[in-house]
């Protein structure tokens, strides 16, 4: 099984950077809803890279990305 990456939307909305969107390799799966100010993932084309996860966490500081089982991240 392999990881997909959940955006924590309380936490990306503070910031409203979108960054994470600039990094994932692929299109169209990690997206920027400007009605609602933080990102979101398209889990079927999420491929568990974990670009994102390091940009946001790591280079940025922000912790509002991070990996999940598909199954927990279907359940939300």
């Amino acid at each position: 099984m392999y990881y997909v990456a959940e955006v924590i939307n309380e936490e990306c909305s503070k910031y409203n950077c979108k960054q994470c969107t600039l990094f994932c390799p692929e299109p169209n799966t990690l997206m920027y809803t400007d009605e609602e100010h933080h990102a979101f993932v398209v889990q079927e084309r999420c491929k568990g890279c974990a670009l994102c996860v390091y940009v946001c966490v790591n280079l940025l500081k922000r912790n509002a990305i991070h990996m999940v089982m598909p199954e927990v991240h279907a359940e939300k």
